[in-house]
């Protein structure tokens, strides 16, 4: 379904204001093709810029952070979108038109996870318009997906490329504190002792404790330090000159999601688990005064835990720092 008259008009003279409000079904039954047969779309990623509604009083509602609000269309036809602190999938599809730039556009049923998001947010209004979605236009960069009946523009522009979710920059003083923290690291490759092997690590920070300092998610891979169910996860805290373990996971996947919310001062971690034959697993991880205890697990499919992805992608082990033995 194309672009209604009225809406392209509506986005020819676009200002700003508020946004129109709706509730969650699952489409109405115009006939769409699959999603890979859309070029101008496939493998694309955006943030939202605002909801526009028709009604002037209402006008355009935007995002305090548009970096929270983002849609990947995959090409295998697949939509994965971040709402806030929710996260949704699902399926997209197209009616194409002779025009590329536009044409008919519908999500098929997301799922979605239900935290609540501090306010103010629009990710419960966003995830109420999704389904209405009914057409698509492509104009000066941004995409506009149109809701049913008039009801609305969600307008969306580009979103860089994101960077792999982890560092791999080598830092001396964190090498020191992962071989201090790990004695039998330290063992030179191939020695009468019985060499560890090649081990690399990557890393990330974030500020966990809310003193202003940035502490650091630590990923160590190698034969060593991986099993069937992950590989290592420490975390270390800013001290000095240096850096203190606070924790140690031996078996671990990633992303490493952090939430918003602070308990005891620390956040919680959320680590991903599987391997040896179980399902995957989420693992929350909450700071007790002296380090990081698990106190849930929960399902890994088909959910994934409310928060920031800190520590993420699939990191081989030649894609991370070397870590030097010491003697």
């Amino acid at each position: 379904m194309p672009f209604p008259a009225s809406s392209i008009r509506l986005l020819a003279t676009w200002s700003g204001g508020a946004m129109a409000t709706a509730s969650l079904l699952t489409g109405a039954s115009l006939p769409l093709h699959a999603a890979p047969q859309n070029p101008p779309l496939q493998g694309t990623t955006w943030q939202l810029v605002g909801i526009q509604s028709m009604d002037d009083a209402q006008g355009l509602k935007r995002p305090a952070n548009p970096s929270r609000y983002t849609l990947s269309l995959q090409a295998d036809g697949r939509a994965v979108l971040q709402l806030d602190c929710n996260r949704a999938t699902g399926s997209w599809q197209v009616e194409p038109s002779t025009d590329p730039g536009n044409g008919g556009f519908r999500f098929g049923p997301l799922a979605s996870t239900k935290a609540l998001c501090p306010a103010p947010s629009l990710g419960e209004p966003l995830a109420r318009q999704l389904p209405y979605v009914r057409g698509y236009l492509l104009r000066d960069g941004r995409l506009n997906l149109s809701l049913l009946a008039d009801g609305g523009i969600l307008i969306w522009e580009p979103r860089a490329a994101a960077g792999p979710g982890y560092s791999n920059r080598p830092d001396p003083a964190l090498e020191s504190a992962i071989l201090a923290a790990s004695p039998d690291l330290r063992r030179p490759l191939g020695s009468a002792a019985g060499g560890m092997g090649r081990i690399s690590y990557v890393h990330a920070r974030t500020d966990l404790d809310g003193d202003g300092r940035q502490d650091v998610l630590v990923y160590l891979m190698g034969p060593y330090v991986c099993g069937t169910g992950g590989c290592t996860l420490q975390v270390f805290r800013p001290e000095g000159r240096g850096y203190r373990l606070i924790s140690s996971f031996p078996t671990s996947r990633l992303p490493v999601i952090v939430p918003e919310a602070r308990r005891n001062r620390w956040r919680d971690l959320w680590r991903l688990q599987s391997g040896g034959g179980a399902p995957a697993t989420w693992v929350r991880e909450v700071f007790d005064g002296r380090g990081y205890r698990s106190k849930e697990r929960i399902p890994a499919a088909g959910r994934q835990p409310a928060g920031t992805a800190v520590l993420s992608g699939v990191p081989s082990l030649a894609d991370g720092a070397p870590l030097a033995p010491r003697p």
